[in-house]
C-alpha cells in the first residue's frame, strides 16, 4: 500500500537526496535562482492532447500553450487514470490513485479529510494557497479544498428554486475564473500556490464570441480555442509581474472527450486514449525545453514539484518525480492504472479498469481489450483473442491491490439531491444505484450498453426538438430489448411528466423500479410522480418499502415525504421531514419554504401566534437564500397580507411577480392590499387582472362574486 496520509513523513535518505539535488554544483540543472520557487498548476478540463499544437495538432488552437511548451518539458504520453473531473484532480493533488484513495466518480464521492493534498503539503511549508474553480464537480462540498486558504468557486447563483428545471449548471468562463484569481495573486508574497481550473471545453460547448462564430462547424475546438487564450492572459501576467523566473507552471488536462470515437460521445463511460491521452507541460527556471515520450501519469505532478520547489515529499506518493526526464535521463518503467467505473457506480454496469506497460494497453471488462499502442494509439485492432487474458487480469489484479488502502471505502459517501442535480445538469450522473453486483456477462458490458445509453439521449433530443411521439417510440424500443437503461425509464417518464400522462410516467417507472430495484434514482423519480398526481398513500407507501443509504442524504426525498404527510394531515410527521431535510442541507429554499407553509396553515386554521412567527421567520429564510426564488416571496407578502402589514405585503408580492409574472394569485392580494390602503387605481388593475387568469375561473362562485365585488368597489368613476 502506497499514498499519502497526513503525518507522513519522506525517509531521511530521500530528504537527504533532494536537498542534495537542490544544492546548486551538487545536481545537474538546478531548480532555479536562489529563493523559494512559486507554483502555478493550470488544470483545462475535458482537454483533448490531439487539439494541442505541442503534441502534433495542426488546428492552431494552443498558440499559448505551445508558447509555453517551447520553453518547458513536454510530456508526450501522459495518461490519466479517470476520465472524470473530480477524481482525475483527485488524483493530481493527492499523488495517488483512486484504488487508494476511494474517489471513483463525481457523484456520491468526497475527498477524506485523512488525505494529504499538495495544497496541505505546501501550505505547511508557508506557501500561500490560493484556488480558482471553474466547475461545480470540483465545488469545496467534495473536499479538494483542503490546504488551501482562499478556494473561490463561486459559480452563478440559481434564478430559481431548487426543482424547477431552471437550477444553477455550476460552471463559469475561463475569463471569470481568471479575473478572480489574478485578483489574489497580485496581493501575494512569495511564496505561493495557485490553482486555476478552466472548465471550458466540457459538455455542452458554447464558446464565447468570437470563438462561438469562428467555430460554429465545431464549438469544441472553439471552447478549446478560448480556454488557450484565457491562459495567455495568465502567461503575460506573470511576465508583467515579474515572476516568470520564479515560478514552476504545470499545465495539463483532467481528461479528454470522446467525440464519438468508440460510440462514445463525450467521456467517463470508456477508457480508449481520446479521454485518457492528456497534454503535460512542466515550466520550470533553470531546466532546458525538453520533448519527453515516456509513459508518465497524473499522480507523478505531486511528487515532481515538490522536487522542483526544492521541498521534502510526504512518504508514500505513489507518483514518481519527473526530474530525471526533465534532465534528459529516463525512469525506470511502472505500469499506469485506469479506471472508468461512473457507469458502475450509477447504473450497475460491469467496471472497466486496465493498465498501461510500456506499449501495452490491457482494458479489463467482460469483453476484454488488449492494444499494441506503439503501432496502433487509436485502439482499433483489439489484440486480447491472441493474448493470455487470465495473467493480464492477475497483472492488473496485482497493481490495484498494490495501490489499495483500507481507507478507499470511506471516501463513499452518497451526493445529496442539490449536488446530484447540478451535475446532472453538466451531463454527469445516468443514475444511482444501490447494491453492487459482482458478477457480470458480456451483455452487462459497457461495450454493449452504451449503444443504448446513446439512444436513450437522442431520443431527449427528439423530444425538445418537439419530436415527442418519435421521442417516446425511440425510448420504448430501447427498453423493449434492455431492461437496464435507468436513463430510458426516467427520460421517458420525464416525457410523460411534461405531457400532462401522470399514469404512464408512473407504469414505466413501476416497471424501471421491478427491473432495476438497486437504482436509487428511479426510486427517487417513483415518489415525486406519486406525489405530483396527489397520489400521497402511495408516495409514502414507495418511500417506506425500500429503503436506500441515499435518502439519508437527501433533503429533497425528505421535502416530498413532508409534503405528502402534510397534504395526509399529519402536521408533525411534515415537519420533522422537513426537519431532517434541513438537517442535511440548511440552504435548501425549497424546503424552507414548504415547512414555513406548513406552519402559515396551522396559523389560518388555529390563530397560534408561533406558527405565524415560525411560518415569517421559514419565508424570510428561503428569500435570503435565494433572492431568485419567486414562491418565497409569494408566501411572504400573503403572510404580511395576513397580519395586516400591507405595505409589507405588496413590497413582496411585487418582487414575486417580478420573478414570475405568471403568478396569478399574486394580482388578487396585490389588489385587496392596495385596496386596504385607499389605493383604488391600483387595486383595480390588480385585481382586473386576476380576473383574466385561470386561477380567477377555478373559483366558487361565490369566491368569484367577492372578487367582483371588490372590482366595483375600486372601479374608476365610482
Amino acid at each position: 500500500m502506497t499514498g499519502a496520509l497526513k503525518g507522513a513523513v519522506a525517509p531521511r535518505t530521500l530528504i537527504l537526496l533532494l536537498l542534495l539535488c537542490a544544492v546548486p554544483g551538487l545536481g545537474a540543472d538546478p531548480p532555479g535562482p536562489a529563493g523559494r520557487l512559486n507554483l502555478l498548476l493550470v488544470t483545462i478540463d475535458t482537454l483533448r492532447a490531439d487539439r494541442v499544437g505541442a503534441l502534433g495538432s495542426k488546428r492552431g488552437l494552443t498558440p499559448e500553450m505551445d508558447r509555453l511548451a517551447a520553453r518547458s518539458a513536454v510530456f508526450t504520453r501522459a495518461f490519466a487514470h479517470t476520465p472524470m473531473t473530480l477524481p482525475s484532480h483527485t488524483n493530481i493533488l493527492l499523488g495517488s490513485t483512486p484504488s487508494f484513495h476511494g474517489v471513483h466518480d463525481n457523484a456520491d464521492f468526497m475527498v477524506r479529510g485523512g488525505f494529504l493534498t499538495l495544497g496541505e503539503h505546501l501550505q505547511a511549508r508557508g506557501y500561500a494557497t490560493g484556488a480558482f474553480v471553474g466547475g461545480f464537480p470540483l465545488d469545496s462540498y467534495f473536499g479538494l479544498d483542503q490546504g488551501f486558504t482562499v478556494y473561490d468557486d463561486a459559480f452563478r447563483k440559481p434564478e430559481k428554486g431548487v426543482g424547477d428545471g431552471n437550477e444553477d449548471r455550476g460552471e463559469r468562463p475561463a475569463g471569470e475564473v481568471w479575473a478572480a484569481a489574478q485578483k489574489w495573486l497580485r496581493t501575494q508574497k512569495a511564496p505561493w500556490f495557485l490553482w486555476v481550473h478552466f472548465y471550458d471545453p466540457h459538455d455542452p460547448y458554447d464558446p464565447p464570441e468570437p470563438y462561438r462564430t469562428r467555430f460554429a462547424r465545431d464549438p469544441y475546438d472553439g471552447e478549446v480555442a478560448y480556454a488557450d487564450a484565457v491562459l495567455g492572459n495568465v502567461l503575460d501576467a506573470l511576465g508583467e509581474l515579474g515572476l516568470d523566473e520564479t515560478t514552476v507552471v504545470v499545465c495539463t488536462g483532467d481528461h479528454g472527450e470522446s467525440l464519438g470515437e468508440h460510440g462514445e460521445d463525450t467521456h467517463g463511460f470508456l477508457a480508449y486514449n481520446a479521454t485518457l491521452w492528456v497534454p503535460l507541460v512542466v515550466r520550470a527556471p533553470g531546466f532546458a525545453p525538453r520533448v519527453v515520450g515516456q509513459n508518465v501519469s497524473h499522480i507523478d505532478i505531486f511528487p515532481t514539484v515538490c522536487d522542483l520547489l526544492g521541498v521534502e515529499r510526504p512518504g508514500g506518493l505513489q507518483g514518481t518525480s519527473l526530474l530525471p526526464l526533465m534532465r534528459g535521463k529516463r525512469i525506470p518503467e511502472r505500469p499506469v492504472y485506469f479506471e472508468a467505473l461512473n457507469p458502475y457506480y450509477t447504473m450497475g454496469w460491469a467496471p472497466l479498469r486496465g493498465f498501461i506497460d510500456g506499449q501495452r494497453k490491457f482494458i479489463d471488462s467482460p469483453i476484454p481489450e488488449l492494444y499494441d499502442l506503439g503501432r496502433d494509439f487509436g485502439e482499433v485492432r483489439n489484440l486480447a483473442g491472441e493474448a493470455d487474458a487470465a495473467a493480464l487480469r492477475k497483472r492488473l489484479e496485482a497493481i490495484v491491490r498494490g495501490q489499495s488502502s483500507e481507507e478507499s471505502a470511506k471516501a463513499e459517501r452518497p451526493a445529496d439531491r442539490a449536488a446530484l442535480e447540478k451535475l446532472r445538469s453538466l451531463g454527469y450522473v445516468g443514475g444511482l444505484s444501490g447494491a453492487k453486483k459482482t458478477i457480470f456477462t458480456p451483455e452487462d458490458s459497457v461495450a454493449s450498453l452504451l449503444p443504448y445509453q446513446n439512444k436513450a439521449g437522442k431520443a431527449l433530443e427528439l423530444y425538445r426538438q418537439g419530436k415527442t411521439a418519435e421521442a417516446i417510440g425511440a425510448l420504448r424500443g430501447i427498453l423493449s430489448v434492455r431492461t437496464n437503461i435507468s436513463a430510458a425509464y426516467v427520460d421517458l417518464a420525464t416525457i410523460y411528466r411534461r405531457e400532462n400522462r401522470p399514469d404512464e410516467a408512473i407504469a414505466v417507472l413501476r416497471a424501471g423500479a421491478e427491473a432495476m430495484p438497486e437504482n436509487y434514482e428511479i426510486h427517487f423519480q417513483v415518489i415525486v410522480c406519486f406525489y405530483e398526481s396527489g397520489r400521497f398513500d402511495e408516495a409514502l407507501s414507495a418511500f417506506e418499502t425500500q429503503s436506500f443509504p441515499q435518502a439519508e442524504f437527501d433533503p429533497v426525498i425528505w421535502n416530498y415525504v413532508g409534503q405528502s404527510q402534510w397534504k395526509k394531515g399529519d402536521v408533525a410527521a411534515a415537519l420533522a421531514s422537513f426537519g431532517k431535510s434541513l438537517a442535511i442541507d440548511d440552504r435548501l429554499a425549497l424546503t424552507y419554504h414548504n415547512r414555513g407553509t406548513v406552519h402559515f396553515d396551522v396559523f389560518r386554521r388555529t390563530g397560534r401566534a408561533g406558527s405565524y412567527e415560525r411560518a415569517l421567520a421559514d419565508f424570510r429564510k428561503a428569500v435570503e437564500i435565494d433572492p431568485a426564488y419567486s414562491p418565497a416571496f409569494f408566501s411572504l407578502g400573503v403572510a404580511y397580507f395576513q397580519a395586516g402589514s400591507f405595505a409589507e405585503a405588496i413590497g413582496n408580492l411585487e418582487k414575486a411577480l417580478s420573478l414570475d409574472p405568471g403568478l396569478d394569485e399574486a394580482h388578487f392580494f396585490l389588489g385587496s392590499a392596495e385596496l386596504k390602503r385607499g389605493d383604488k387605481p391600483s387595486a383595480y388593475r390588480h385585481l382586473t387582472l386576476f380576473k383574466a387568469t385561470p386561477s380567477y375561473q377555478g373559483l366558487s362562485p361565490a369566491a368569484k362574486k367577492r372578487v367582483d365585488d371588490a372590482i366595483l368597489e375600486c372601479k374608476p368613476g365610482r
